[in-house]
């Protein structure tokens, strides 16, 4: 038997056990209750996240629909102002035309004695065009004709344009077989001296403006015209 003196010791740690016991239940569910609050917290920050995600995405997504439009609008005013602009250099084309053109018919039947002229050819063959901005031809004896192209730019890609038409001349007026052609460029802007070289060159006559007034340009004595037959 236990001595009596050592029942309240007993006593005393049984008591102490228990309280032990009753604070670790509590602190489990202080602890509980501190995670529960904490999943609650992290479900909230999550839901939030996914909120957040789903308007920047949503922003995302208007803002690059608005972007594609923009650039959608860009593009129809861009073609829009090119056929204006395509529109306008081809009446500046036309007017040029115009107003060059009867000068040079009117020296071509002075110098080579042309009796028909004809402005803005158009022929088809085929799937295939060929315009040529003047046409001046005399039969007969001399039975030749003058391929006329006006250029308000003169460049390399005027020379070889005209030599073009030339070489397919027969292809789309076969009536004119037997015609001897020559080549004349008419251009409105001012020629220098090394373009003047590269036409006289390629054997073609030229046509020059100063002070409004047409005339052909001096040939050089080594000049030999270009001739093409049909």
């Amino acid at each position: 038997m236990f001595p009596n003196n050592s029942l309240p010791a007993m006593n005393a740690t049984l008591e102490e056990l228990q309280n032990l016991v009753a604070q670790s239940i509590l602190s489990t569910e202080a602890f509980k209750a501190q995670m529960a609050a904490s999943q609650e917290a992290a479900d909230r920050r999550a839901i939030e996240a996914d909120r957040l995600f789903t308007e920047a995405k949503e922003l995302g997504d208007r803002r690059a629909a608005e972007a594609a439009e923009e650039t959608r609008q860009l593009k129809r005013r861009i073609d829009e102002l090119g056929k204006q602009i395509g529109g306008l250099g081809n009446k500046f084309g036309y007017f040029t035309e115009g107003l060059l053109l009867p000068s040079v018919e009117a020296m071509l039947r002075k110098r080579f004695g042309i009796t028909d002229f004809y402005t803005r050819l158009k022929t088809k063959r085929g799937e295939e065009w060929q315009e040529l901005d003047g046409f001046g031809f005399v039969n007969g004896a001399k039975n030749i004709g003058f391929i006329v192209e006006v250029k308000s730019l003169l460049d390399k890609r005027s020379i070889a344009q005209i030599q073009e038409q030339m070489r397919r001349f027969g292809d789309f007026y076969p009536h004119y077989k037997g015609m001897t052609l020559y080549g004349v460029l008419a251009a409105v802007d001012a020629v220098s001296p090394v373009q003047r070289d590269e036409v006289f060159a390629a054997g073609l006559y030229l046509v020059t403006v100063q002070d409004d007034l047409a005339e052909f340009a001096a040939v050089p004595p080594d000049f030999t015209p270009f001739a093409k037959i049909v």
